[in-house]
């Protein structure tokens, strides 16, 4: 008879879910649903915390080890904060929830992003969370940390359906503005406090550039990059794919892309007018989940949840009480697309680079090779890293 397999009941998790913005119903093809999304990043978390102890430690998580709080309330980020803090805090139910977890799971999209920064500092800083004892990854997916395409600050569609959360998005494009400079203390704040947090990006999003999502600007070691690419358009052997998991192996590494990252932003958009996913897909792969169990569990420090396990370490780099580098970054309506060739020269010659990852140096010189794009704008873009060819 096969004995039952152990289960982790008796540790509680709180999993909090937090949805973007949303326009009026024409563009929600796009943006994706209010009501559901901050429900679907609870459930579609929890199902990856499950799979996580069954996979990695042979361990059943029942359901009632879990508590579901999806945050819903629409508007700019500031009233958000305040509604939402409210409910958690003012219901007794959720309050002694996040209180008595064991460890906090907190998935958030969009604008939700700067929303779940500045609740999670609040929360911290008035002790109704406690890190020394309560491990928190804080999932933000297609994130709005230095605003929207700044081209879209003059489309149709954001004009016709301009409101103040709607305006406010392109405030983050100035560090100097009220919102950026809460949310950029927020950030900075928690990441030193010790909140484990996954910065994912999607390579077509319509609305928000990958430099955007990843917070460039920023820098901790508490920070995973990653990136979401819809099924129809990955290629394991494409160069510009390649290339910009690349750029984000480094960034993860604690090395610099260059600025890599920054420039190739603008290549990436999608088109807000025809669906091509990205922004909302994005919170539909399961994939995009499951990192954050295995960020929160796997890299050190582990937090003491499962001290019958031996640690998994997975990375070489440690979470620490260190000061988060942030610098105060403008968006630019455009920028200059030759500085691509400048960043991937100064990757080429970086000796650290060479030496941690010269294997994968000698594999991008031979995919760009071989990288014959069809569209006018990544062709634009092989022109622009042609004069560097004999240095790849």
């Amino acid at each position: 008879m096969k004995a039952k397999p152990d289960t982790v009941a008796g540790k509680k998790f709180v999993i909090i879910g937090v949805h973007g913005w949303f326009p009026a119903k024409l563009v929600r093809s796009v943006m994706g649903e209010p009501t559901g999304t901050s429900a679907k990043f609870c459930e579609q978390t929890a199902k990856s915390l499950q799979q996580y102890f069954e996979q990695e430690h042979d361990l059943v998580l029942p359901m009632n080890c879990m508590t579901l709080i999806p945050l819903q309330w629409e508007g700019k980020v500031q009233e958000r904060v305040e509604k939402l803090y409210s409910f958690l805090v003012d219901n007794p139910a959720t309050l002694d929830a996040l209180q008595s977890a064991d460890a906090i799971f907190w998935t958030t999209h969009s604008q939700g992003t700067p929303v779940s920064a500045i609740l999670l500092h609040r929360l911290i800083q008035n002790k109704i969370i406690q890190l020394k004892k309560q491990p928190i990854c804080l999932l933000a997916m297609a994130g709005i940390a230095h605003g929207p395409f700044a081209s879209l600050k003059g489309s149709l569609i954001v004009k016709y359906f301009e409101a103040d959360a709607a305006r406010e998005l392109f405030e983050f494009m100035d560090p100097s503005s009220e919102i950026s400079e809460v949310f950029r203390q927020a950030m900075a704040y928690i990441l030193q406090q010790g909140v484990k947090t996954i910065l994912v990006g999607s390579m077509q999003d319509q609305v928000v550039p990958l430099y955007s999502a990843i917070m460039v600007a920023t820098e901790h070691p508490n920070i995973l990059r990653a990136i979401y690419i819809d099924g129809h358009v990955y290629s394991p052997d494409d160069f510009l794919i390649n290339l910009i998991v690349f750029a984000l192996r480094l960034r993860n590494a604690g090395l610099s892309d260059h600025g890599l990252l920054l420039h190739i932003s603008d290549v990436l958009a999608g088109n807000l007018y025809a669906w091509e996913g990205g922004h909302s897909t994005i919170y539909e792969e399961t994939s995009v989940y499951k990192l954050a169990p295995h960020y929160l569990f796997d890299t050190s420090p582990l937090g003491g949840l499962l001290p019958n396990h031996q640690e998994n370490h997975t990375t070489t780099r440690t979470s620490t009480m260190v000061e988060a580098k942030s610098e105060l970054f403008h968006t630019k309506v455009r920028l200059n697309p030759y500085y691509l060739t400048w960043a991937m020269r100064g990757i080429f010659d970086d000796v650290r680079v060479i030496q941690v990852f010269g294997d994968q140096l000698d594999r991008l010189r031979i995919l760009f090779d071989q990288w014959h794009p069809t569209s006018s704008k990544l062709r634009e873009i092989k022109f622009r890293l042609e004069p560097i060819k004999a240095r790849l």
